[in-house]
């Protein structure tokens, strides 16, 4: 017969009192605040004894076993901290000397007893919003850095890539409202509410059975404490749409120009699918056709994949590849895809930050790119995108998701303080 999964807060309190894993102990007289040890696995002086507890709890919950990922016990473990209500009180991961965290225990579990089952658990209730945003719980895999490293094939080329200390090429703290943007996503230009369901003067949290739905959705991208997400490829040549099709795999995709590749095919070095372009059939414009062909000949490959919750490109090949976030861009500043490097250019936690904007009534954030292979984009002289020879529409499948769902549900229902504080705080995390 399994043995049932022991609760958190008295394992914990029992660990603590233990005193059996080096750095866990309490900081306080009242045993409200305790002290974690949380040293980055890169670190030359880390050791087996740094993970000690992150372990312990992995082989208890059945979250992990010995021989499992130590940084996968350490996403579980702040997992069901922050689940059970544990406030980080200080954040010295980055401490030379003694890399810790320290949390305070919850208010209304400080007798040690697990307390009542959360709220959430009942559709429509208030705390199902904070179950939500507790799904889309998107940690950086290693601590200190974001998390995003190059693919394995790539760690060779440099040194650990460090993002995060300052916005990605391009990107701004408030929404850019590109031109035509409402025409391209098909969204409203505010938040749409529900039908005889709106939010109350003030904020609310409106309809449960909204509340419900979004919970569900958000459940359908994650595994874990990790995001996933599947990719859609659509390309276009001078603005016709030539092919489209689903990339059913996580790590990314490589495009591509192999005329004899009948369905997409895995790069096992990468881990990427590969992905061609069409040949360019069908074009009656002569020139057009040749300076596509010419391009496509020379495309060499453009890798557009996650690591770590970060969407990362690169080019490989002559020709060049410029990107953006919207194909009605009018900024008239192209962005060049790195070659020597791979280039950070989503984060999942800036969608996340996007969405709570979105839910206080901003802009939706943005859950496409479009990569312009030869020519420059944004244009320089704004030329549209229909001019372009050939651009590719890029879409993280569990953003579009999201975002409809937001949409759908009505954005602005959703919203509340609390709702706000839990995503202000999930962001701090990161």
């Amino acid at each position: 017969m399994a043995h049932s999964k022991p609760l958190l807060i008295p394992w914990l309190k029992s660990s603590i009192d233990s005193k059996r894993y080096p750095g866990v102990h309490w900081t306080n007289p009242e045993q409200t605040e305790f002290c974690i040890p949380w040293k980055h696995a890169l670190r030359q002086d880390s050791s087996n004894e740094d993970v000690l507890i992150f372990k312990a709890w992995a082989e208890v919950s059945g979250n992990g076993r010995a021989q499992g990922d130590p940084s996968v016990w350490k996403r579980n473990f702040r997992s069901a901290l922050r689940a059970k209500g544990f406030k980080m009180v200080s954040d010295n991961k980055n401490d030379a000397a003694n890399p810790h965290k320290v949390y305070r225990w919850p208010e209304e579990s400080a007798s040690g007893g697990e307390g009542s089952r959360s709220k959430s658990e009942s559709p429509g209730s208030q705390d199902i919003l904070q179950e939500c945003l507790r799904g889309l719980n998107i940690s950086p895999g290693a601590e200190g850095t974001t998390g995003f490293q190059p693919p394995t094939e790539q760690q060779q080329l440099q040194n650990q890539l460090v993002i995060g200390a300052h916005p990605l090429p391009g990107q701004q703290q408030d929404p850019v409202m590109f031109e035509g943007a409402a025409r391209e996503t098909g969204l409203p230009e505010q938040p749409a509410r529900p039908a005889g369901g709106g939010a109350a003067e003030g904020g609310g949290y409106g309809d449960g059975q909204q509340a419900a739905q979004f919970l569900e959705t958000v459940n359908q991208t994650r595994d874990g404490d990790h995001f996933k997400t599947h990719f859609r490829v659509a390309v276009f040549y001078r603005g016709v749409k030539v092919s489209e099709q689903e990339v059913p795999n996580e790590a990314g995709l490589r495009l591509v120009y192999r005329p004899d590749l009948n369905d997409a095919a895995l790069d096992h070095e990468t881990g990427l699918c590969i992905v061609s372009l069409p040949r360019p059939v069908g074009i009656l414009d002569q020139i057009q056709a040749s300076l596509t062909q010419r391009i496509l000949d020379s495309l060499g490959s453009l890798d557009v994949g996650m690591s770590q919750h970060v969407i990362y490109g690169q080019r490989r090949g002559d020709v060049k590849a410029y990107w953006s976030f919207s194909k009605f861009d009018s900024s008239r500043q192209p962005r060049e895809i790195s070659k020597l490097n791979p280039e950070p250019l989503y984060q999942v936690k800036d969608f996340i930050r996007g969405l709570m904007d979105f839910f206080d009534g901003k802009e939706s954030p943005a859950s496409s790119m479009f990569f312009c292979l030869g020519e420059k984009w944004p244009d320089p002289e704004n030329k549209p995108w229909e001019k372009k020879l050939i651009m590719v529409e890029v879409v993280p499948t569990s953003m579009e998701l999201l975002k409809n769902a937001a949409v759908e549900c009505g954005a602005s229902s959703l919203r509340s303080v609390e709702l706000q504080m839990s995503l202000e705080e999930m962001m701090d995390l990161y």
